[in-house]
């Protein structure tokens, strides 16, 4: 039996159950939970992917998901193969192979020029036999990837695009330094680089947009996507006075940056389950990613466009290379 409110109190009471039961049922309704997005979130972030640490069983499986996808969608290589493999030296100076998988869509105006869309897929495996699901960090990047290249199945690209996947990143953005350095594409063609990493966790409903301090026109363009599904999206940062807080070097556009390729990375602030096993799919809202899926296509076609009038290079070569 309900206490004895006065009606005032009592319809109040009534109507915020009622509305925190409809905004459960919004959340948790199948349209939501079901997206192709957040099935490939959750299937990367799953156990049986072990954390997806380089070089181990975790990473082939996803590794072979993320191509299955790929296939899906009809994605060609680049080059001869979509998996290119790099070797490198840990911290014993032991040579050590990761592999990124890289994928093409021809533009329908330009043939030369290139926009290349990120995200890693490594994280950190197993740690002393606990899984580092890395649902955040960094499975919805490649779910927000592989949304991308979705999108333009169905609405073809005035550029070239690179869906790119790279390996390593937890480690030292080992893949993306090797994908620059191997220029399978040359870095003279970049228009841009568009990274994503950590995009599922709205913990404070705002996704970030870092690199229109280097190259202005970035924000100019994107400015109007503000409120994409509720989303507050923010430019901030890359100013390199914000020491820690600059993302400038803390993601794999990091590599591109170092070759003066214009580049912009969406992201969320950390959060308490950052590179912890807690960073797991129920976690996740389901309504702030496939709202901030749904800003990054919008952002990928509206820069994919803006290309033709904005001259990101030449404004990147304003700002200069690294410090």
């Amino acid at each position: 039996m309900l206490p004895s409110f006065p009606k005032q109190i009592l319809s109040a009471i009534l109507g915020l159950s009622m509305s925190t039961a409809l905004q459960a049922a919004t959340l948790n309704s199948p349209s939501i939970q079901t997206s192709q997005a957040m099935l490939d979130l959750q299937t990367l972030a799953s156990a049986e992917m072990q954390g997806r640490g380089i070089g181990s069983e975790g990473s082939a499986k996803a590794r072979a998901y993320i191509l299955k996808r790929l296939d899906e969608l009809g994605l060609k290589p680049c080059a001869t193969d979509l998996v290119t493999e790099f070797s490198f030296k840990d911290r014993s100076g032991n040579e050590k192979k990761g592999q990124n998988i890289i994928a093409c869509q021809a533009g329908q105006l330009s043939k030369a020029d290139y926009l290349v869309v990120s995200a890693h897929y490594d994280h950190l495996g197993i740690q002393n036999q606990k899984i580092y699901f890395g649902a955040d960090d960094n499975a919805s990047g490649v779910a927000g990837v592989l949304a991308v290249a979705e999108y333009f199945k169905k609405n073809s690209p005035n550029n070239n695009i690179a869906y790119a996947f790279f390996d390593g990143e937890e480690i030292g953005l080992r893949g993306a330094h090797a994908f620059v350095k191997q220029q399978t594409i040359s870095t003279a063609s970049i228009i841009a680089n568009i990274n994503f990493d950590m995009i599922a966790r709205g913990d404070k409903n705002e996704l970030f947009a870092s690199g229109s301090y280097q190259t202005p026109s970035f924000k100019s363009a994107l400015t109007s996507l503000d409120g994409t599904g509720g989303i507050k999206l923010k430019f901030d940062h890359d100013r390199p006075e914000q020491g820690q807080n600059d993302w400038t070097n803390q993601s794999d556009h990091f590599a591109f940056y170092n070759v003066g390729v214009p580049h912009i990375y969406f992201g969320v602030e950390d959060h308490a389950d950052y590179h912890k096993p807690s960073d797991t799919v129920e976690k996740v809202n389901p309504r702030f990613f496939n709202a901030a899926i749904e800003l990054v296509q919008r952002a990928v076609s509206t820069i994919d466009k803006a290309s033709s009038y904005n001259d990101f290079r030449a404004e990147r070569k304003k700002y200069g290379k690294a410090d």
